[in-house]
């Protein structure tokens, strides 16, 4: 993997919302933006490393991935919130999103495995206790991640999509399912131009790849990965009720937290995100 680190910036941070400029020094946080990819596409990200994370004290870590039409700014107070709890953190912008180059494609969770390479890769983290954590897409890109890297010590899913098989989408014998998933493609690019997302999007090979993967058979594999998913009660992109099957299924060890809210609220409401932070760094720290 091409791993590209650009200007290293203070080691106290002042202009994070999480730290204030007394907290930011005392803790003594490095900062680090970084580039990478290896699939000829180029993700920018950030590297925040705590204090004491050194080669003969390497900490755990955490690859947090953001949503549809975001980018790494909302997964930000996150990252500092484990960097505080002493656990390394690396934030980026999914291919098409923010400032890194490409198109979201049928392949946007290699990004997920290249920002782990990135991580694992520090001498200063342990690479056997990584957290894989992301919301709404950032969730399903995790899932399938995990399942490529076969040894995340942890996997959070925030509003996390379910399972497209056995739709009308997937039916190969129902006449009107390239209609639909034609219909599927323009319904979503006209979203993104009424909300007025900043993504590139290459719809046919983004939406194809989307509704062939079966999600519930991925999680099957990951047996020995502790996982936690969470969801919120108000969610109309992705209750919960839909993936209760997929949950039911899942092996190994396994939690979920339901709260009430919307989509967001995993990463915006300051008690949830308290407690599956919380969750994480217990995960992290366990033998």
């Amino acid at each position: 993997m091409d791993v590209k680190y650009v200007d290293m910036i203070n080691d106290y941070v002042f202009d994070n919302p999480v730290l204030s400029n007394t907290e930011a020094s005392e803790y003594g946080i490095k900062e680090l933006p970084v580039s990478f990819g290896s699939h000829g596409i180029e993700l920018q990200g950030t590297l925040i490393l705590p204090p004491h994370a050194t080669v003969s004290t390497p900490v755990p870590g955490a690859v947090l991935c953001h949503g549809f039409g975001s980018d790494r700014r909302v997964m930000e107070s996150s990252a500092w919130l484990l960097v505080r709890k002493g656990i390394a953190a690396i934030i980026f912008d999914l291919r098409g999103h923010g400032l890194s180059g490409g198109c979201l494609d049928g392949n946007f969770y290699e990004d997920v495995v290249d920002a782990w390479g990135v991580l694992s890769n520090l001498s200063e983290v342990d690479s056997s206790r990584i957290a894989l954590i992301g919301h709404s897409l950032g969730a399903f890109s995790s899932v399938l991640a995990a399942n490529k890297i076969k040894k995340p010590k942890a996997l959070i899913a925030l509003s996390c999509p379910s399972d497209m098989s056995g739709t009308i989408f997937t039916n190969p014998s129902c006449r009107i399912s390239a209609f639909i998933r034609r219909l599927a493609t323009i319904v979503g690019a006209y979203i993104v131009r009424f909300n007025r997302m900043k993504v590139r999007v290459d719809w046919n090979k983004f939406t194809e790849s989307w509704l062939k993967i079966k999600l519930s058979s991925v999680l099957a594999e990951l047996n020995e990965c502790t996982k936690l998913f969470v969801f919120s009660a108000g969610d109309l992109l992705t209750p919960y009720h839909r993936f209760a099957t997929v949950y039911e299924r899942t092996p190994g060890p396994k939690q979920k937290m339901l709260a009430q809210g919307s989509h967001v609220t995993p990463i915006e409401a300051e008690i949830l995100r308290f407690e599956w932070i919380g969750w994480a760094v217990s995960a992290l720290n366990s033998k």
